[in-house]
């Protein structure tokens, strides 16, 4: 095979690696897909691929461990590598662009036909080389395809796409449904982190698809769980009854906007701006740094008092209250909040000790506001944040 170029594409997902392997090798790759990190492993000495292509949240070993591997192996370390990114796991793509990549890329935003154009200026002569990152590597972001041909291609991949998931959101909306029921539902222990992986492979799925099918809103909100998910594959002590509701809940709200996936969505999210309001600091600034880096922006104060200030002279379009302020509680400062024309009905995420989750739950639930408990994951907080701006959408805009 004079000439050929190999790709190893690790893809623990099944339906993804059939999707992207054929249009791979059309493009005249000759493709090996490893289903893992540990099968990786294997292949990489073998296979010898000319330049490597994989997802960073794997089982058994993360894609961090697989570039390890290749840095660290003689006839490896000047492969060059790829790798698919979740944009809410800073932590572990930070880790990956420190040990030498060549390209991050947004899951829930890349297509064949611009990872193909990618993989082609890569191994063009004189591309970045391995072991060191490019600058466009220090963050994961969506590749644009250049040029008239790579636009056509990528729009007629997108219209087959659009038709073949429209057509099985029915399927994948009750196997998301089952997924979720089964993990939340299962008592604590080693199979229950199996059904654990299930639904985070499903979430990922689904990530993938509506992102390449153009639901950009649905796939922020399932990447931001699927990153919830992989989080507490490594530290399942957190699955709190505060993150169980978040995850149910959040997949309840998947399944309702997959129905009015058809609408027309916005490529560029709207800028979205949030009111935080929590009188322990360390709290305060580890929540505005996990928000910060899902892109929203982020006031944040310490009391009552400076916060119904921020909401007459601002709009917000989700307020986060901590219960237990000093002066004035959060849920009085939630009433005065409604009493403003402009925050009526901004969505509120209330902040309570894991003690007082249930008791307040069953009542703040009921009035469409949400809750959080602490100690706060901050991916939770983000996936529920993101949630309540998906609610909003779709109260706001009439079903089709």
């Amino acid at each position: 095979m004079d000439g050929t170029k190999k790709i190893l594409f690790v893809e623990d997902d099944v339906l993804i690696a059939r999707i992207y392997r054929p249009r791979l090798e059309e493009a005249g790759f000759q493709v090996a897909v490893a289903e893992d990190g540990l099968a990786a492993m294997k292949l990489l000495m073998d296979y010898k691929p000319h330049i490597v292509v994989l997802d960073l949240l794997m089982p058994k070993m993360t894609g961090v461990d697989v570039i390890k591997f290749i840095r660290a192996q003689p006839q490896l370390k000047s492969t060059p590598v790829v790798v698919f990114s979740n944009g809410f796991l800073q932590k572990i793509w930070q880790e990956a662009a420190a040990v030498g990549v060549q390209q991050m890329v947004l899951k829930s935003s890349a297509t064949p036909a611009q990872l193909i154009e990618l993989l082609n200026g890569l191994l063009k002569p004189g591309s970045v080389g391995a072991g060191k990152s490019s600058a466009s590597a220090a963050s994961p972001q969506s590749t644009v395809a250049s040029g008239t041909a790579s636009r056509e291609s990528a729009a007629g991949f997108r219209d087959r796409i659009r038709r073949d998931f429209f057509a099985q959101i029915p399927t994948i909306s009750r196997s998301l449904q089952c997924a979720c029921q089964g993990f939340v539902t299962a008592p604590r222990g080693p199979e229950n982190l199996l059904r654990l992986e299930e639904l985070r492979r499903r979430s990922g799925f689904l990530t993938h698809m509506t992102g390449m099918a153009g639901s950009y809103r649905i796939a922020q909100l399932s990447s931001a769980l699927e990153a919830l998910l992989f989080e507490l594959q490594f530290n399942p002590a957190s699955s709190t009854s505060s993150v169980l509701h978040t995850i149910s809940s959040t997949v309840d709200l998947l399944v309702a906007s997959l129905a009015r996936a058809l609408e027309p969505d916005e490529q560029c999210l709207s800028p979205t701006h949030i009111l935080l309001v929590d009188d322990d600091n360390v709290s305060k600034h580890t929540l505005m740094l996990s928000l910060a880096r899902a892109n929203l922006k982020t006031d944040a104060v310490g009391d009552a008092l400076p916060a119904l200030e921020k909401l007459r002279s601002n709009f917000y379009d989700v307020a986060i209250l901590d219960i237990n302020l000093p002066g004035m509680t959060g849920i009085a400062l939630c009433q005065e909040m409604r009493k403003m024309p402009a925050h009526e009905k901004t969505p509120v995420i209330f902040i309570t000790s894991y003690a007082e989750f249930e008791p307040l739950a069953r009542s703040i639930l009921k009035g469409g506001d949400e809750l959080i408990g602490k100690p706060i994951m901050p991916v939770e907080l983000t996936v529920k944040v993101i949630a309540q701006l998906l609610k909003r959408r779709l109260q706001m805009t009439p079903a089709t």
